[in-house]
């Protein structure tokens, strides 16, 4: 099976990050896989490879670099120093090299060890962090007057590094609530929660049933990752053209086939 592939596309900005895959038939700098996932114990060592190319037709430098980072309520990523988070492997990282050089054309294999600590209480949750390649370039820009100003242009590819123990972990999820936004019956929102010891794939969505004629209406579901701990709000509104009346709307949580679904249910009345 094709592996998945980062690109980073190059156009005049600051930072931009890439942490999906993009058409691999646009120039830009192609990173292969996008996710390391480990499955060690205390004191035991994994290797693993990420290919670098230069897909451009100009000379680029990278500097390689690991960061914490968590998802927060709406599931955008939150960057910290690495090593601080108590979830973080940041630490447990060693990179083949963290700068390198590429001409057009070429390809860099980084080599990524991760040493688990002897520690048992990380035996037994999920630990992560993510590992950042970015390119150094500076350009030098001359205004209409002559005043010349110093850009720098990054681009960077995030790649996922997971580790999971070998064996069954904790998993666990709970819904913690389900509410109204507005006044106007439109828009509601869950709340759940990851407490279990790995990552869950989740998918919610809500029914709404008329309780005069039993019609049923599916909200189509919002799928999304949930860490260990990570607290998510998913937002829904209500269709526009839901007909006067009362109704039962019933939010679920699905986190897959081993766990049980998550409901709660409110009754509204549109007017």
């Amino acid at each position: 099976m094709k592996k998945p592939l980062a690109l980073a596309l190059f156009s005049i900005g600051l930072i931009h990050l890439v942490c999906a895959q993009q058409p691999e038939k646009q120039a830009g700098i192609a990173v292969r896989p996008v996710t390391l996932e480990y499955s060690l114990k205390s004191l035991q060592t994994g290797t693993q490879k990420v290919s670098i190319t230069n897909a451009l037709n100009e000379k680029k430098q990278f500097v390689v670099y690991v960061s914490d980072w968590r998802r927060d309520t709406t599931g955008a990523h939150v960057y910290t120093e690495p090593g601080k988070d108590p979830r973080s492997c940041a630490a447990w990282i060693q990179l083949s090299k963290n700068f390198f050089e590429l001409n057009p054309g070429e390809t860099e294999e980084l080599i990524i060890t991760m040493n688990h600590p002897a520690d048992s209480t990380r035996d037994k949750q999920m630990s992560w962090c993510m590992l950042f390649i970015e390119t150094i370039q500076e350009k030098m820009i001359t205004d209409t007057i002559g005043v010349t100003t110093t850009i720098t242009n990054k681009f960077r590819v995030g790649v996922h590094v997971y580790q999971n123990p070998p064996g069954e972990l904790k998993k666990e999820i709970k819904l913690l609530s389900f509410s109204q936004l507005d006044t106007a019956h439109r828009s509601y929102r869950i709340t759940c929660q990851n407490e279990g010891e790995t990552q869950l794939q989740c998918a919610s969505y809500l029914e709404i049933v008329s309780i005069e004629s039993g019609k049923k209406i599916k909200i189509e579901p919002k799928e999304f990752p949930l860490f260990p701990e990570q607290i998510r709000y998913i937002d829904f509104e209500m269709p526009m053209q839901l007909p006067v009346g009362k109704y039962m709307i019933t939010a679920i949580i699905d986190a897959g086939l081993d766990l049980a679904l998550e409901a709660a249910q409110l009754q509204i009345e549109i007017h």
